[in-house]
């Protein structure tokens, strides 16, 4: 699996195409923001396009229902519903990204991993996948693969808060790894 994750951020971009075709531009902006706020401004334009469920009402619901219950912390529940929205809609990236959060928030990295990688399939753009599978690399110590991942994000939204912070943090935890 390392080995496809690897490929595919190392790989360039191959554009899924979400539906939205207003994301391509928005995309374009992010990577021109002049500022934090324009940033946040961007960055909420497109989670409003990828929180959109495509799908018919019924779809919609149920996808709703995981996020309020992730909101809530009922994870079980959240899980269930999530992975019905994934049932029947396979091409629905943030389904695969929401599920990939429960995942990580029961501690379940392994699976977490696998729902953020089908999310960067279908959006190689997701920014809020990348960063979940930093967290999740540094928290396992794998120092360099969350440095590659982040320079993968910085391609995206190069002006992210933080970013510069947490690849310092990195580098200085992977040399200390080294000695």
């Amino acid at each position: 699996m390392k080995a496809l994750l690897l490929l595919l951020l190392l790989s360039p971009f191959a554009w899924a195409d979400q539906k939205a075709p207003q994301l391509d531009a928005l995309f374009e902006a992010l990577t021109t923001a002049e500022d934090a706020t324009d940033r946040r401004v961007i960055e909420g334009e497109i989670w409003q396009h990828w929180m959109a469920f495509p799908g018919g009402d019924t779809g919609g619901f149920i996808f709703d229902s995981g996020v309020q219950a992730m909101a809530r912390g009922d994870l079980k529940v959240a899980l269930d519903l999530m992975s019905e929205v994934i049932e029947d809609n396979p091409d629905f990236a943030e389904g695969w990204n929401k599920r990939a959060t429960i995942y990580y928030m029961q501690g379940n990295y392994a699976d977490s991993v696998s729902d953020i990688i089908q999310t960067l399939v279908l959006e190689p753009r997701h920014f809020g996948a990348l960063s979940g599978l930093a967290q999740i690399y540094q928290r396992q110590e794998q120092y360099a693969l969350a440095l590659k991942v982040l320079d993968q994000l910085e391609v995206i939204s190069p002006f992210s808060t933080g970013l510069d912070r947490w690849r310092a943090l990195l580098k200085q935890r992977l040399q200390d790894q080294a000695t």
